[in-house]
């Protein structure tokens, strides 16, 4: 007995520690992505799409993770853009010269502005009439070796224009090459003054820019140029990689004036786009945002939104800058005391800089990114740390198409190639039928002792008148059996 039950307990144990699968398998992940890599290289790096945010569970991409083709997670390590410290550009005053449409095509210095031996330019004659120009003429100076014009800042003297501008550069006044376009504003609406009076330029190096007026030449009271040191390219490589989702719309709440709308996922938002619903609406609002439904709404920026339409022309509030929010709730409160937003539906845009997650090649291909798991808690080490300061580059991956689900109770590293685990599935069930076998032998030698002793309890009873031992035996304990009463009967 003693062996039996020992044998038992051995085939439990073994079946539960068999069929326990290993920590990292244990959690199922909500998504899969291919990764496709050059081959040769022993680190690589992804920059992660919105589908990996989008599949995330997690506000700190806790639940991504790299598998190889023998089902076992590699080291990786995950960083999050650092937007470099943008210090307060220096602005440096520029001179403009109006100049005629037909004397600002041709090659060289325009009819009635020439060029000094440094290259400055300056006026040999009086402005035309502002009717009779639509081109501006800007000498920018000389900036420094490591700096850039980031942006140019056009003063308007008049409280009411709004029109659209192109601008284009140029180091010699004969090759220009186009550097941007903007929509300049200056309105005094219901008491707010609404302006924008900065012309952002494309990283340009040239010294002279030439503007020219879509609809029609305001009144400039001075120019400025910003001038980016160090930095700024860093900045602008930034801005170039910002991904975008665009078209959420926000959905009125039970208060006038509220608005709410989710991003649907952990996405590091660090610029918002609120686009109004109807045109030449001016409401000043505030933007709030929440991890979640018991969290309570902390303040995240505020600003006057807008959108004018003037002919041709329409501009709506520049882009909220914000630190990066991994907030999944937000919600904007507008001011009603002038009608609010009226009818229609808000709609916002969320922009954010994309981690990247890098990882070592260990193992056979091919790999897989696994994200989208409750379960499953941050596994990333320091970039620094997955190097462990190795001279080899890190070569460039891609990830590629969604992998089909994998089947519940399949582990993540049987999902990648066939089903490594299926001896361990095996075996943990061979020992699951021997304890299951070993308790029904128990069962059956218990059921026999007992029987056993039911008849060594009835053997030992001293017989009683007119029982016989054959109905004892029969009857068992507690059984019914024939009984003659015999001399009893008589005495009644």
């Amino acid at each position: 007995m003693k062996h039996a039950l020992r044998l038992t307990a051995w085939c439990f144990a073994i079946a539960a520690a068999w069929m326990s699968p290993p920590a990292a398998a244990a959690d199922h992940f909500a998504q899969r992505f291919a990764l496709q890599l050059e081959d040769g290289a022993a680190y690589y790096s992804v920059m992660l799409p919105a589908k990996v945010y989008a599949a995330s569970q997690r506000s700190d991409l806790g639940d991504v993770r790299v598998f190889n083709g023998a089902g076992e997670a590699v080291p990786y390590s995950l960083d999050a853009p650092r937007e470099p410290a943008r210090p307060a550009p220096a602005l440096r005053a520029v001179s403009w010269f109006p100049v005629p449409p037909a004397a600002a095509g041709g090659n060289g210095a325009p009819v009635g502005v020439a060029m000094a031996a440094d290259g400055s330019l300056r006026a040999t004659s009086p402005p035309p009439p502002r009717a009779q120009h639509d081109v501006d003429l800007i000498d920018t100076g000389r900036a420094p070796r490591s700096g850039q014009i980031g942006a140019l800042r056009v003063h308007l003297r008049d409280d009411n224009y709004q029109g659209r501008v192109s601008i284009e550069s140029s180091d010699d006044l004969r090759h220009w090459q186009p550097a941007g376009n903007a929509q300049l504003l200056k309105v005094n609406y219901n008491g707010s003054l609404l302006s924008q009076d900065r012309i952002e330029l494309d990283g340009a190096h040239a010294r002279y820019l030439r503007l020219r007026w879509l609809d029609g030449v305001p009144y400039v009271e001075s120019m400025d140029a910003e001038v980016h040191t160090g930095i700024a390219g860093s900045a602008w490589r930034g801005d170039a990689q910002r991904e975008w989702r665009e078209g959420i719309v926000a959905h009125a709440g039970p208060r006038a004036g509220e608005y709410f709308f989710t991003t649907g996922g952990p996405y590091p938002v660090d610029r918002l786009r609120v686009i109004l619903p109807q045109t030449n609406t001016v409401a000043p609002a505030v933007v709030y945002s929440r991890a979640g439904l018991d969290a309570p709404w902390r303040e995240v920026s505020s600003a006057m939104l807008f959108r004018l339409h003037n002919g041709a022309v329409e501009q709506n509030n520049p882009s909220l800058e914000l630190k990066p929010d991994t907030d999944r709730q937000w919600r904007v409160v507008v001011d009603t005391r002038n009608g609010g937003l009226g009818t229609g539906s808000l709609t916002v845009a969320a922009g954010w800089q994309p981690a990247t997650l890098s990882f070592a090649a260990r193992g056979a291909a091919p790999f897989v990114l696994m994200v989208g798991s409750a379960a499953a808690s941050s596994a990333a080490v320091a970039r620094d740390e997955l190097l462990a300061g190795a001279s080899s580059t890190v070569a460039g991956a891609r990830l590629g198409d969604v992998l089909p689900p994998v089947a519940q109770g399949t582990s993540a590293g049987s999902s990648v190639l066939g089903e490594p685990d299926a001896p361990r599935r095996y075996l943990s069930w061979l020992a699951l039928l021997l304890a299951v076998s070993s308790l029904g032998m128990i069962a059956w030698w218990l059921a026999r002792m007992a029987q056993s002793r039911v008849r060594e309890v009835a053997a030992d009873l001293p017989a009683a008148p007119g029982v016989t031992s054959g109905a004892v035996g029969d009857a068992g304990i507690g059984g019914s059996a024939n009984v003659d009463d015999g001399p009893d009967r008589e005495k009644r």
